[in-house]
């Protein structure tokens, strides 16, 4: 009985102290809650003059499936869909894109399984033609398709990047790394354009920010970036796992759960204003629970995989400054 209880401790030493540390605990309690201040974000959306988004449209270029618990401590074992995703704010005084999806090697890079070069050259499309393109972070998923577009001399400029995000963007650029924009300098929150605020959130990466959008029929929406890539994050209140946060990518922890402590007393206090999840490909493509984005590229995941939609159209895609991996 001694040697089989001697085994029993070992083998929680060894495996399951381990497995709860890495993927279940997510524990918040001693964090204290960072703060939204809607008012001063509605304020600031009519800082600028000029019209404001009239629609939202979506592009999941690429995808993954990943057990729950990694982006949603303990979140279970079941796998859940991980996308890349752009966003186009339609308006009538000129777009604006936030995030920029990612090139076929930028997907392999990322390990990610499924990727469709429709919706990527769509992002493409969207941002030639936008007037100023936003990211809520500097990490490659975000700003990967930016600056390894075909026509990345011609839009470069048209970034917003904070002061943190310029290193590891000028990391990520290569030789294109000339042709980044200056910095914006800005403190707690600033206007962009008519309707949209950046407000800073550093945590997930220093350079992290939300992004306030209020639309002209005087919706709201914050797109979270990463730091609620899911909506368990909020709902459940659950950051990402150790595994995810202190060892694959590594982030300020305590500043993340302060921030999602904030985005969960927002949703209660303000239901209405619709937040907006980063990688959550089944939140944002739901009927039920989503925020009823357009999209022409459903994404569903086939058997092996693979987008039915990553085919011949990859050719027109040209990899620019980033070399592949």
């Amino acid at each position: 009985m001694k040697v089989w209880n001697r085994f029993l401790i070992a083998l929680l030493i060894l495996v399951v102290i381990p497995f709860y540390w890495l993927l279940i605990d997510a524990r918040t309690g001693g964090v204290p809650a960072q703060k939204i201040d809607l008012g001063q974000l509605r304020q600031a959306a009519q800082a600028i003059s000029g019209p404001k988004p009239t629609g939202i449209e979506y592009a999941p270029v690429a995808a993954r499936r990943m057990v729950g618990a990694a982006f949603v401590a303990g979140g279970g074992l079941k796998p859940d869909l991980i996308g890349v995703v752009a966003f186009r704010l339609a308006t009538p005084g000129g777009d604006t894109v936030i995030e920029s999806g990612v090139s076929r090697a930028q997907a392999a890079q990322l390990q990610m399984h499924g990727w469709n070069a429709r919706a990527q050259i769509r992002v493409n499309h969207w941002l030639v033609g936008a007037r100023r393109i936003l990211f809520t972070h500097e990490h490659l998923d975000h700003v990967g398709g930016y600056l390894a577009s075909r026509e990345y001399a011609a839009i470069a400029k048209k970034a917003v990047i904070r002061p943190e995000m310029v290193k590891p963007i000028a990391a990520l650029a290569g030789k294109g790394a000339g042709l980044l924009p200056g910095p914006i300098v800005y403190g707690d929150f600033a206007a962009v354009a008519p309707g949209v605020v950046l407000l800073r959130t550093p945590g997930h990466t220093p350079g992290s920010q939300m992004i306030y959008v209020q639309m002209q029929d005087g919706r709201e929406y914050l797109f979270t970036g990463d730091t609620a890539s899911m909506a368990r994050n909020v709902s459940w209140l659950r950051p990402r796992s150790h595994l995810i946060s202190d060892w694959i990518m590594p982030e300020d922890r305590p500043a993340t759960i302060g921030w999602l402590k904030a985005l969960s007393d927002l949703s209660k206090r303000e239901p209405h204003v619709t937040l907006v999840y980063s990688h959550d490909l089944a939140w944002l493509q739901s009927d039920k629970r989503g925020p009823h984005f357009h999209t022409d590229f459903p994404f569903r995941m086939t058997a092996d995989d693979r987008s039915p939609d990553d085919g011949p159209d990859a050719a027109e895609l040209q990899d620019g400054p980033l070399p592949a991996p």
